[in-house]
């Protein structure tokens, strides 16, 4: 027996294999088809227990979990083509078909857009980068842009959502629980952080440093080469180049460079990030969902249980439906079960009937799902 005879065993067991699989979700659908007529729930947890202890039972004992594994998928594959084939739509669903079908709105105007920050904030720059000729408001803290965006006070506003090098701006995911908005621009902003004083002052004079917790981590290299500098947190990077400014001790400030220049500062160092390949994403928030055609992500949120396999469950519903994930973050919910809500996004456009099968199977999947919105995503 040599190799090639082994792997022609295996090819032929896995034609076998799907063979049967054919046939087992062709009686999915007949099952699915009776379940609709006699108004039974799609699934039946007590059997599905049933089945898997029963698979682990006959399996050789070094098999048990793989086959649990193996059965498990199918199961949910099988509950995927049942929901396909019989579930009703649900009020997301039913909202983005109403959307879908009326007119696009000519271009992305947006006459008040709200940006945690001051001018030369990256988010200032993200917002003058989507809307060239929008009317900025700032605010001070993340949270005021949600809700002046939740008042009305302004039509959209603009947010960072995750750093490549720091990761997520945890605030803003906290906020996001809290809220209800629809994403519908985003955009990838390259970040080059300066230091900046006033002028005249000289780096050895320099005890303190503001700027954003973000901005200061992603410089952490430079305050390793100068550890008798003291990172200080500050609201936003540009908020902390005005604070320079206007300060009598002789601090400095990491901020852009349009902040920097934008308060007079002298820049002392440029680029002092960890590295050049550092990029921040922000989320243009609204009331209004709009779904462009040019649309090339979606993002969602879902809360799924602290049990055995929720999570497995969840990214088997992904797979099967071929779609690719570009992000999943996870924040515990706060309850006594530790169960946790998922920030996920994933490219694909709702016009594709298999997206918009996703997002409905997910809808009446799970009690606590939030379609948050179909965006393109652009290079700042």
């Amino acid at each position: 027996m040599n190799l090639s005879s082994l792997r022609e065993q295996i090819d032929r067991i896995d034609t076998e294999l799907l063979m049967l699989f054919e046939q087992r979700m062709q009686i999915v659908r007949d099952v699915a088809q009776y379940k609709k007529e006699q108004h039974l729930p799609i699934f039946h947890p007590e059997r599905e227990n049933q089945i898997i202890e029963r698979v682990a039972e006959k399996s050789p004992k070094e098999l048990a979990n793989c086959s649990k594994v193996l059965f498990t998928t199918l199961m949910e594959l099988s509950k995927i083509q049942q929901k396909r084939q019989i579930a009703e739509l649900g009020p997301v669903v039913k909202q983005i078909q109403e959307v879908l079908a009326q007119p696009e709105a000519a271009g992305s105007s947006c006459p008040k857009i709200a940006c945690q920050g001051t001018e030369g904030a990256y988010s200032h720059i993200a917002a003058s980068t989507l809307f060239p000729d929008g009317d900025v408001t700032f605010y001070r803290e993340f949270e005021d842009v949600f809700e002046a965006v939740q008042r009305g006070d302004v039509a959209c506003g603009l947010l960072p959502v995750d750093n490549s090098n720091a990761g997520s701006v945890a605030p803003v995911y906290s906020l996001m629980k809290k809220y209800d908005f629809f994403i519908n621009h985003g955009i990838k902003v390259k970040v080059e952080h300066c230091l900046a004083a006033k002028s005249g002052t000289r780096l050895e004079r320099v005890k303190k440093v503001y700027s954003h917790e973000q901005a200061l981590r992603q410089c952490s290299g430079w305050f390793e080469r100068h550890p008798d500098k003291q990172p200080c947190e500050y609201p936003n990077t540009a908020m902390a180049a005005r604070f320079v400014r206007d300060s009598s001790e002789p601090a400095a400030a990491i901020s852009s460079v349009l902040a920097a220049e934008r308060y007079g500062l002298e820049i002392l160092e440029r680029g002092i990030q960890n590295t050049e390949e550092n990029y921040t994403r922000f989320m243009c928030i609204s009331k209004q969902m709009q779904l462009h055609k040019d649309a090339d992500m979606v993002s969602i949120a879902v809360a799924i249980p602290n049990q055995p396999n929720s999570l497995y469950r969840l990214l088997t519903v992904f797979a099967a439906a071929g779609v690719d994930m570009t992000k999943i973050e996870s924040k515990p919910i706060g309850n006594k079960n530790f169960d946790v809500i998922f920030y996920i996004d994933l490219v694909g456009n709702l016009r594709n009937p298999e997206v918009l099968a996703l997002i409905s199977h997910l809808e009446s999947e799970y009690d606590a799902f939030k379609f948050l919105g179909n965006y393109k995503e652009i290079d700042g």
